[in-house]
């Protein structure tokens, strides 16, 4: 119960809230006894129920606030009416069941202590029976026939005029009408016998439906169900479903209600799957998902230092930020997933000190980080990139991973990152053996191709690093070290120079594969031998060198001799496969003949 309890906590922090539509927000916090829903017919009444104008809503217009019973809320086929707002099924009089269910619900709230002055003006005219007519007229419907509506699911919300200047309006914006009816359902449900509510843990009226829609998306799933009463009976370990729960009534629609909000206006969908994270208190942390160290305002790191320092800064922000959460409210970090139509599970679940995540988003960000310009334009790969290169099958020039694929790779790296889990060996080797075959990387044209490339090489170097660190310990500089002697790393050195020395010949706009880059994998797999022969279909270009830029021509060749004289001189393990880091070198060395581009400075 630790989400349902913590969405209740955060209920009632936000209690201000409730009701309020604010710009920006895609929907409302829904008051208890109330959902959130999307109305397609907008009538305007005077205060004696007389008809005055009607509109047709479009998608563009926000959801409205409705209030609800138990029943109405999780309605599927069987009829069941909401109060006040509803469907032109329920409002119209061809269906003498539906439009009865609405009349009695509405009559009943009219008539007790707690109704409202826009109850009888909305209650007069649905008796008339003219909605249909007035519709049609208005231009807002057209009927068939039978005098039908070609379609009786859309939602009516009403407004009501000449109740003065504060009682009229919008039944969906009025506090006092909201208010009315929590008070009103509330009294109704005075002769429940009380429960103990596993939410609150206080006795109160249980509830024997909870509502549907938390994900919007999976709009017919619920988070708590139990209608097995036929066929398996609850799987034989209960006779009733109070034997599994108890949730009060209050409780969950506190819970759920919360949930739907946060959800709708702070959580992010990828695959199918639903994340969220939030303070209960009302204080936004870092996205799970994103980065804590971006800013439109932060300027790129030029060098790893740099960047390091920024991380510190964003370190340092968030924390003061957050200083004012609790230890006790905290961060919690959820992910929803709905394996079937009516069913949403709680896929991630965790809470933790705010200074806890934050010390495990900086951990993430400052050991899987490489240096580069990747898509995302930091020194992080995002976790998105890193799945979609893991797992995704290049289409429209960009990698595209299977929906449920997705959703579930993206789980793993938030469950790493905030668990401070060891990064998925699958996913490192699957970079690997990508990066390994860059000639198979090809995007629409030949710009696209070389940022494809560039990126693939970029997440694939970050996975790396942060692999060594996590398994063994081991921190590898972002930048180009001239002093390392791992075999490896050597190797992937001789390959960006093959790579460099015949696209140096190249003229402009020229776009070909170079040989090192046609025999990337077999020299992953056999070094030395693989080298030998580069070495000979080297030979032309570096006679053309020569005569064109003597200069680049004794760069290459002493750097090559500088990089074979760190190789061991004999051994048969030098034509052993090479080891991941190979592409640590790779990268580092293209990069550094990248920046240098005059001879001379090449030489320094």
């Amino acid at each position: 119960m630790g989400l349902l309890q913590k969405a209740a906590e955060t209920y009632d922090a936000m209690a201000h809230r409730i009701g309020e539509i604010n710009e920006g927000e895609k929907e409302p916090l829904a008051p208890v006894s109330h959902t959130i829903t999307r109305a397609q017919i907008e009538i305007t009444l005077d205060q004696d129920g007389c008809f005055l104008t009607a509109r047709a809503l479009g998608k563009d217009d926000p959801k409205i606030i409705i209030p609800v019973t138990e029943e109405s809320a999780g309605r599927t086929s069987a009829p069941c009416a909401h109060p006040l707002c509803e469907q032109l099924a329920y409002l119209a009089p061809g269906d003498p069941k539906k439009a009865g269910l609405y009349e009695k619900g509405l009559a009943d709230w009219a008539a007790s202590p707690y109704s409202h002055p826009k109850l009888m003006p909305v209650l007069s005219y649905v008796r008339g029976g003219t909605i249909l007519s007035d519709l049609a007229r208005s231009g807002v419907i057209r009927l068939d026939q039978n005098g039908r509506p070609e379609d009786e699911k859309w939602m009516v919300r009403w407004i009501v005029n000449g109740l003065g200047e504060e009682g009229s309006g919008g039944c969906w914006e009025d506090r006092s009408l909201m208010e009315a009816y929590t008070r009103y359902y509330a009294a109704k449900q005075g002769d429940t016998a009380p429960v103990l509510c596993m939410i609150s843990g206080e006795e109160e009226a249980p509830a024997s439906q909870h509502p549907k829609g938390i994900v919007a998306a999976n709009g017919n799933a619920k988070l708590i169900s139990a209608n097995d009463s036929s066929g398996f009976t609850y799987r034989g370990r209960f006779s009733d479903p109070a034997q599994a729960a108890t949730v009060g009534y209050t409780a969950s629609q506190k819970a759920h209600n919360a949930l739907r909000w946060l959800i709708a206006n702070q959580g992010v969908s990828f695959g199918g799957r639903t994340f969220l994270c939030w303070n209960p208190q009302g204080i936004q942390p870092p996205p799970v998902t994103g980065f804590m160290n971006r800013g439109s305002a932060r300027q790129r790191a030029a060098s790893p230092t740099q960047y390091r320092k920024q991380l510190k800064e964003a370190l340092s922000g968030w924390k003061e930020r957050l200083s004012n959460i609790s230890a006790k409210s905290g961060v919690v970090i959820a992910a929803f997933d709905a394996a079937t139509t009516g069913r949403l599970a709680v896929a991630y679940y965790n809470e933790l000190r705010a200074s806890d995540y934050l010390d495990r988003l900086y951990h993430w960000e400052n050991t899987c980080c490489w240096e580069g310009r990747s898509r995302d334009d930091g020194w992080c790969p995002s976790l998105y990139s890193l799945v979609n290169w893991s797992f995704g099958t290049l289409r429209n020039g960009r990698p595209e991973t299977d929906e449920r694929i997705l959703g579930q790779q993206f789980q793993r790296l938030v469950a790493c990152r905030v668990d401070c889990a060891p990064f998925p060996l699958d996913m490192k080797r699957a970079l690997v053996e990508r990066a390994s075959s860059l000639q198979s990387c090809k995007g629409r044209s030949p710009e696209d191709t070389g940022k494809l490339r560039s990126e693939l090489l970029f997440t694939a170097c970050a996975a790396i690093r942060k692999y060594y660190i996590d398994y063994k310990k081991e921190e590898w500089d972002m930048a180009l070290d001239k002093d390392c002697t791992d075999r490896s790393y050597l190797f992937g050195r001789l390959l960006a120079i093959a790579d460099g020395v015949e696209r140096s010949t190249y003229k402009k706009g020229e776009e070909r594969e170079t040989n090192a880059l046609r025999m990337q994998k077999a020299f992953s797999l056999r070094p030395l031998s693989t080298w030998r022969i580069l070495v000979e279909k080297l030979g032309p270009y570096y006679r053309q060198l020569k005569r064109t830029s003597p200069g680049l021509e004794q760069y290459f060749c002493k750097l090559t001799q500088e990089i074979t004289d760190r190789l061991p001189a004999s051994g048969n393990g030098l034509n052993q496969k090479l080891e991941d880091i190979y592409l640590l070198g790779y990268y580092h060395q293209r990069a550094y003949r990248a920046e240098k581009e005059d001879p001379e400075e090449l030489e320094e």
